[in-house]
C-alpha cells in the first residue's frame, strides 16, 4: 500500500474523514473513540488514517500524504508508537491489555503521541475490558486509543461512555459490487459474497484456494438434494461439506450459504425477485412451485437456529446434518 491508504479511507467514508479533518484542525481530537460499523465499513482503514494524519511529516490540505517515512511505517505495521492489539483464538485476553499498557506509561519512543488500535473489541474479556477501562479514563498527554467493533452493543457501557462515537455507515451496494469486481471477484459470486460480507479483503480470504467458489457449489448440490426430499442431502453434508468445514469460521460460512440460499428462496416465494444465488434462480423458482410458502418459512426458520446451535458447542457436522432431516420433514 502507497497513498492509496489515504485514498480508500476518504473513499469508504468521506464524511468521517472530514469530520476528523475539523476536528485536528480545531485541536479537539478526543483521546478515545469508539468506531463501530459492518464487516468492510474501513474501520481500520480510518484507523490507519487516524495515525497517518497524526503522524504524517507532509500534511497537505489536512491529508496524510501516505507515502513519508511516517506514513509508511504505519501502512506496514512498523511503527513504534502505533500499536495494535487483535483477539488471539476468539478472545482478546487481559494479558494482551496488559502488555499493551505498560506502552501506556512510556512516552513515545520517536515522538510525544502514541496510537492503540484494539481491533474487534467487542471481543476483550471483561477482565480484560476492567483493565482497558482505567487507562481510558486518565490516558497522558499525546495517548490516543481507537476501539474497533463490528458490535457496538458488546462494549461495556462504561467504557462507551467514556469514548467519542464514530459510526461508520456500510458500503453501498452499488458502490460494494464494483469492488468485488475490481478485486476479480468471479460473477456468480459476487452476490453470494455480498450476501455474507461488506469487505473485500474478507473476500478474498474466502477464496483463497478456491475455497468460496468449492463451499457454493457444495451447498447448491446439497440445496437441489433436500429441496427435492432425498436423503442424498445427508450424505453430501458428510462427504463433501466435512471437507470444507476445517476451521469455525469455515464451518459458520458453510451455515450461512445455507441460511442464504433458503433467504433466497422465501424471497421468491413472498415475490421479492432479489437473489444471492443468481445461478440458481430457475431451480429455486421450481421449488417455490412445488412448496406452499408456509412450508417454505419453516425450511428457512430452521437454518436460522444452526448458530444458536453452534454457540452450544454442537459440532458442525451434527447441526448440518439435523438441519437437513429437519428441512427435508418440514417440507413433506
Amino acid at each position: 500500500m502507497t497513498s492509496a491508504a489515504v485514498q480508500r479511507a476518504s473513499e469508504l467514508q468521506p464524511a468521517i474523514i472530514e469530520r476528523l479533518q475539523r476536528i485536528i484542525e480545531q485541536d479537539e481530537l478526543a483521546h478515545a473513540y469508539l468506531i463501530t460499523g459492518p464487516s468492510g465499513s474501513g474501520k481500520t482503514a480510518l484507523a490507519r488514517w487516524l495515525a497517518m494524519r497524526l503522524f504524517c511529516s507532509h500534511v497537505h490540505d489536512g491529508q496524510p500524504d501516505g507515502t513519508c517515512p511516517e506514513c509508511q511505517r504505519i501502512i506496514s505495521g512498523n511503527h513504534p508508537d502505533v500499536l495494535v492489539a487483535a483477539p488471539t483464538g476468539r478472545q482478546i485476553k487481559v494479558d494482551t491489555l496488559r502488555q499493551m499498557k505498560s506502552e501506556f506509561t512510556k512516552s513515545g519512543l520517536e515522538g510525544n503521541q502514541k496510537v492503540f488500535i484494539i481491533k474487534d473489541a467487542d471481543k476483550m474479556t471483561v477482565s480484560a475490558a476492567n483493565s482497558l477501562l482505567k487507562f481510558i479514563e486518565e490516558p497522558g498527554e499525546g495517548i490516543y486509543i481507537l476501539l474497533l467493533t463490528t458490535n457496538r452493543n458488546a462494549i461495556l457501557p462504561t467504557i462507551q461512555s467514556r469514548t467519542q462515537l464514530l459510526e461508520l455507515q456500510p458500503l453501498a451496494p452499488a458502490k460494494l459490487q464494483q469492488s468485488l469486481k475490481k478485486a476479480g471477484i468471479a460473477k456468480e459470486l459476487r452476490p453470494v459474497v455480498s450476501g455474507l460480507t461488506d469487505s473485500v479483503d474478507q473476500a478474498k480470504e474466502w477464496l483463497a484456494d478456491d475455497w468460496l467458489l468449492n463451499a457454493y457449489q457444495a451447498v447448491v448440490d446439497w440445496y437441489q438434494q433436500v429441496a427435492a426430499g432425498k436423503m442424498m442431502a445427508y450424505v453430501l453434508v458428510q462427504t463433501e461439506m466435512m471437507k470444507l468445514a476445517d476451521s469455525r469460521e469455515h464451518q459458520t460460512l458453510l451455515l450461512d450459504l445455507m441460511m442464504l440460499v433458503w433467504r433466497d428462496t422465501l424471497m421468491v416465494s413472498s415475490g421479492v425477485d432479489q437473489l444471492h444465488f443468481k445461478g440458481l434462480e430457475q431451480r429455486i423458482k421450481q421449488v417455490v412451485t412445488h412448496y406452499p410458502t408456509v412450508k417454505i418459512l419453516a425450511a428457512s426458520q430452521l437454518t436460522l437456529e444452526t448458530h444458536q446451535l453452534m454457540a452450544a458447542n454442537v459440532s458442525f457436522q451434527n447441526v448440518a446434518e439435523q438441519l437437513t432431516i429437519r428441512i427435508i420433514d418440514a417440507l413433506q
